[in-house]
């Protein structure tokens, strides 16, 4: 029972991420061009607590439908193991269908505006997001605000909130951060925290990221996610 709790914990933190900027679970506010696509392999290994594992890896795909909106997809397929390395579980996750929509954005006194919603195929939970990105010289700040709602009658939703900083030493060298948090949405209980420190290159055509998660005692104890992102 408490390995389940655990796993329903870390889809629940990796939910909604179809637009997120990799390595970070923290969305920034900009959207996919017009025409524009842009894809996502990635990898996560967890460690349990107290033992065993989790591999996870997934695909993410969004395309811009206008300049305000683009549309995103993902799925992933976990494999879960006991401390022995024996399969306990696994299989493919719903497929995550998002929506984001900028209500601002290029303001130089205001930070940019987005909200953005999401669904898992087969499932009647839905979230929303409502995100605020600010950039100053090379430095971007990122705020998230989400609910994430049951989709039945009197059963409770979940509220989530985050917050990133991305440094960028160059054009082709970034480094972040986030801390996130989600608790019941009448304040009953806390879901989790959690925090992440990690970067990206620019290689050729594509961007490859590592990230490192740690979490407070509701959650698996770490998580290594890396993954590669290519836009055409």
């Amino acid at each position: 029972m408490a390995r389940t709790k655990i796993m329903i914990a870390l889809l629940l933190i990796c939910s909604w991420r179809v637009w997120a900027a990799r390595p970070l679970d923290t969305d920034d506010a900009g959207t996919v061009e017009r025409g524009k696509t842009e894809a996502a392999l990635s990898f996560e290994y967890c460690q349990y607590r107290p033992d065993g594992s989790c591999q996870v890896p997934g695909v993410a795909v969004k395309h811009g439908l206008t300049d305000m909106l683009d549309i995103g997809l993902g799925f992933s397929h976990s494999t879960d193991r006991d401390a022995e390395g024996n399969t306990l579980g696994w299989g493919v996750s719903p497929l995550e269908v998002g929506l984001k929509f900028a209500l601002l954005k290029g303001k130089e006194v205001w930070p940019d505006i987005s909200i953005s919603a999401g669904f898992e195929t087969g499932s009647p939970e839905y979230g929303m997001n409502l995100i605020l990105s600010r950039e100053h010289g090379p430095w971007g700040v990122h705020y998230n605000l989400g609910y994430d709602a049951s989709g039945e009658a009197m059963v409770n939703g979940s509220m989530r909130t985050s917050m990133a900083a991305v440094y960028a030493f160059s054009d082709r060298v970034r480094i972040c951060g986030e801390l996130g948090g989600e608790i019941m949405d009448d304040g009953s209980e806390v879901l989790g925290n959690s925090g992440l420190i990690g970067g990206s290159v620019t290689i050729g055509p594509v961007d490859w990221d590592l990230g490192f998660r740690i979490y407070d005692q509701r959650g698996p104890q770490t998580t290594i996610t890396t993954g590669i992102t290519a836009g055409f």
